[in-house]
Order: C-alpha cells, then structure tokens, then sequence
C-alpha cells in the first residue's frame, strides 16, 4: 500500500469529523427531552418521577380522604317525607309530615387516627362529625300544621381511600314548638315543646371536593317526657335526600 492513499483516507477522515460530532451534540439531547441535559436518568430517578405521578393522581382523585380532613367545616341540606305510625310502640292516629332540615357540620377527626378502625382495609375507617341542625315540618295528616327546633347530632362516617360514596350513622335528640296539642282529639301530643330523639343512615355521593348528593333514612321519636297529661308519643319513620357543600378550609384556618 502506498504511503499517499493512508495520508489521503486520514485526511477524509479529519475532515469529517467536526460534522459527525456536530450531528451527535445536536441528537443527544433531543433524545433526553430537548432541554440539553445530557445526563443519563437513573433506576432511582425513574422510581421516583413515576412514584410522585402516582400520587398525585391518587390525590387527585380520592375526594373521600380530602373532604373527611379534621376540623373541616360542612352545610348541609335535606328534605324529606315521615310517617306515622311506625309499628313500634302505641298506635296513635296517622301522623304524617314534611320536613326539612339544615345542618351546620363539624368533622372532629380524620380517619386512621384512632383505634382498630385506623388501618386503610379496615371496614371500619372513618371519621366523626358533630352536627347542629334546624328544623321545619309541615304536618299534612292529621292532628297539628307544623313544628319547629333544633337538633344536635352525632354522625359517623366510613371513609375508604378512594370510594366515591361514603356510608354514615347518627344519631341524636332535639327539642320542638308545635301547635298539635291543640287537637283534643289525640292522645299522642300533649304540650307545645316535645322531645325529638332519634337515629338513622344514609349514603354521601362525592360530585367533587366540595359538593355530595345525600340519601337518608330516620327513625324519629317525639314525646314530652310526661311533662305533659297526654304523652303517647309518635314514632316515625322515612326519608331524606338533600346536599351538601363542604368549605374549603378548616375550622382552624
């Protein structure tokens, strides 16, 4: 081989080589997001990118874990239909009425912060709420028109990561004005101010961070507690479908 063919193909290559370096510096970091970083993302770096996606995706999506937050501050809205008599206890004249209810909520506790119920599986995960509520009935059947009062209740709710309808239980008792003593002809109603214990369920639809769409079922009891000469008492049942909004910040905000 003669001495001028090597010198020739070095040169070719001498002169090729600031385009093929060219082309490597401008495909590299087109390959690794355009933004000229050359360095290579490690196993680590992946596991946590993919880590941080995944959780903000689930925090974005479980609503029930960002509304049941303690201290947080919720009105609600219901209205619905009771029936009487019930079945359970004496048997008075029919005493049916609509009502509606408002409520004012206060979550004491966020889920997992006590007790047997504090694991993410366990069925009995949730938070209580203590509730004030007024209220208002009309009485279409068959003794009195109308009661008024309030409430204090205690509610509480099962809250799985996750689930977009969250189960609850309460109970409480109030106090109400009503105008059925008027009617003689009842034994059931004696006194214009009753007591109104009670108990019931219902499920919570989450729409988003700040509204639900409620279904409720309630067992009402009113009697004077014999402060009065007739205290048969009502025992009624029904239901209740209402909303609720819930604020964006706490009690402590």
């Amino acid at each position: 081989m003669h001495l001028g063919g090597i010198f020739h193909k070095q040169r070719r290559f001498l002169a090729q080589t600031p385009f093929l370096f060219t082309v490597l510096f401008t495909i590299l970091p087109l390959a690794y997001g355009g933004d000229g970083d050359l360095t290579v993302p490690t196993d680590k770096d992946k596991l946590t990118v993919s880590q941080n996606a995944k959780s903000s995706e689930s925090d974005s999506s479980d609503l029930a874990s960002q509304i049941f937050v303690q201290d947080r501050i919720m009105l609600e809205f219901m209205t619905g239909v009771m029936f009487s008599p019930s079945g359970v206890g004496p048997v008075v004249p029919v005493y049916n009425y609509q009502q509606n209810n408002v409520r004012l909520g206060w979550v004491l506790d966020s889920p997992d912060e006590w007790g047997p119920q504090a694991g993410i599986d366990d069925p009995l995960r949730g938070s209580f709420q203590a509730i004030l509520e007024t209220t208002g009935s009309y009485v279409w059947t068959s003794f009195g028109t109308y009661m008024v009062g309030i409430t204090g209740l205690v509610r509480y709710n099962f809250v799985q990561p996750n689930w977009i309808v969250v189960p609850y239980i309460q109970g409480g008792a109030g106090i109400i004005y009503t105008n059925a003593r008027n009617w003689s002809n009842q034994d059931a109603i004696g006194g214009n101010w009753e007591f109104t214990p009670q108990f019931g369920g219902g499920l919570k639809f989450l729409l988003d961070k700040n509204w639900t769409f409620n279904l409720e079922g309630d067992f009402q009891h009113i009697s004077n507690a014999n402060t009065s000469a007739r205290n048969e008492g009502v025992n009624a049942y029904g239901g209740f479908v209402g909303f609720t909004y819930i604020f964006d910040k706490t009690w402590n905000d």
